[in-house]
């Protein structure tokens, strides 16, 4: 089927009927997959909207020959025109694991492309709203980056409130995911803690489904509180119960503290729920049993993650600092309006600069290892998060979730950047620091890669540790 170009930018196949096993490896031919490499497209999408029915297999063959024009072309590519039922399918398919990008519509896949929704120039404002915060905010950065004033309603009250006034903006974005930095952990961060999603009967297998690698660098960043939902898990055996103690062990090298949440005792064996308890593992029945636990508490501020494990920087990594120091600026100045002014680079131990700072880090893994901290005043933070948070915000707390959202777009804009030259990583939540002391304890004693930057009179720090 041969594809229609748009705008020279968007380039986008509409099959018809069913996308299923059958028909969807006639979709994309080698004919089309040449003619497209002549061109200069940026977006190749699979419209369904005269697609009646598709499947898992129908998608995965169509996703096969999408993976390659990527590749070559090094373009955005997924799906677009679909309703509400197609969407969700699409995260019930891959369990959440996405790597493509979904677009409400045609339209807002044009917006994404930096092309006007009218054929004109200038800016004008997008409604935009994502359950997801990082999907959220990585949204409203592109849509800034491309010409566009981005409008975030920060809940779907907010959302349905402003689309009373729908002739208000150019484009609404709703229902659309950037595939950008797509993470198989079912995890989340609330403050220092990682919280885990599990389901099931857990027995040997968890050991193949937990990303302990994950889980190691998440420590190395300086996160102590792990805790494990398991509400939705029916039972477990020996087998995970010597894996959770296994991991418990382990974890207590770095002064962490792991906790399974709503655990249903009653079907649990009461010698692997002592097993668990001596090895240092805390039950609580609920959420907020746990983060009102005075235990929980007096950790809930963070510290020093032990060194243990945590090597000198190696000359591959070093080799890519360009790279990450270049997603890091061009993100901040995009957002701050503001040019940085380089002001040194060394390897050194961690130095801080200037008064009233907040920090926060996010390590990568794989074909390189680090980690990256932001360090800046408050008062930039709040110039850099305003757009994310879609007003100005006086609450640190508010603050530092705005500054971990941005050292996470940092790091998939990075992690984009870096596969494009063959390197491979994953990242980790990011970690917020109640005060730059806590990031100070948690990098003594490493030699990093410190960059300094000014941004007027506000000074920045990009620290890159192993």
């Amino acid at each position: 089927m041969r594809p229609v170009i748009k705008k020279g930018r968007v380039a986008f196949f509409s099959p018809q009927g069913f996308l299923d096993g059958i028909n969807a490896s006639q979709l994309i031919t080698v004919q089309d997959i040449q003619s497209l490499k002549t061109t200069n497209v940026t977006m190749i999408l699979v419209s369904l909207k005269k697609v009646v029915f598709f499947n898992k297999n129908g998608v995965k063959i169509v996703l096969d020959a999408l993976a390659k024009l990527q590749k070559e072309l090094k373009a955005t590519v997924g799906f677009c025109d679909y309703d509400r039922k197609q969407y969700d399918a699409f995260f019930k398919f891959f369990e959440g694991d996405i790597s493509f990008s979904l677009f409400r519509s045609l339209d807002v896949a044009m917006l994404f492309a930096g092309v006007h929704p009218d054929g004109g120039e200038g800016e004008e404002n997008v409604l935009l709203f994502n359950e997801d915060p990082t999907q959220r905010s990585m949204q409203a950065i592109e849509i800034y980056d491309r010409g566009f004033t981005p409008v975030v309603a920060q809940t779907r009250e907010d959302f349905l409130e402003r689309m009373e006034d729908r002739d208000k903006f150019v484009e609404v974005v709703e229902m659309t995911y950037l595939g950008l930095m797509s993470s198989r952990i079912a995890a989340k961060t609330r403050g220092n803690c990682v919280i885990y999603y599990l389901k099931g009967f857990l027995d040997g297998t968890i050991t193949e489904q937990f990303d302990l690698i994950y889980h190691q660098n998440c420590l190395k960043v300086g996160f102590q509180l792990f805790m494990f939902d398991a509400t939705r898990v029916s039972s477990l055996n020996i087998h995970a119960a010597n894996f959770f103690s296994r991991l418990s062990t382990a974890g207590a090298e770095y002064g962490a503290l792991i906790a399974i949440v709503g655990l249903d005792m009653e079907k649990t064996p009461k010698a692997f729920v002592e097993e668990l308890e001596d090895a240092g593992i805390m039950f609580f029945e609920n959420e907020t049993d746990f983060f009102t636990d005075e235990v929980v508490r007096s950790m809930s501020g963070g510290g020093a993650a032990v060194k243990k494990d945590r090597h000198k920087l190696t000359r591959q990594v070093v080799a890519r600092l360009p790279v990450l120091v270049s997603a890091t600026m061009d993100t901040l100045q995009m957002m701050t309006g503001m040019m940085a002014l380089k002001e040194g680079m060394n390897i050194q131990a961690f130095e801080p600069r200037g008064e009233a700072l907040m920090a926060s880090s996010i390590a990568f893994f794989g074909d390189i290892e680090g980690m990256i901290s932001l360090v800046m005043p408050k008062e930039l933070v709040k110039r850099a998060c305003t757009l994310l948070l879609g007003e100005a915000s006086e609450d640190e707390a508010v603050l530092a979730d705005a500054l971990s959202e941005l050292v996470n777009i940092v790091a998939g804009k990075s992690k984009t950047q870096l596969q494009e030259q063959g390197v491979n990583i994953d990242i980790t939540l990011p970690r917020s620091y109640m005060s730059v002391e806590e990031l100070e304890a948690t990098l003594e004693g490493l030699q990093g890669v410190q960059v300094d930057f000014s941004f007027e009179e506000y000074p920045f720090t990009f620290y890159l540790s192993p």
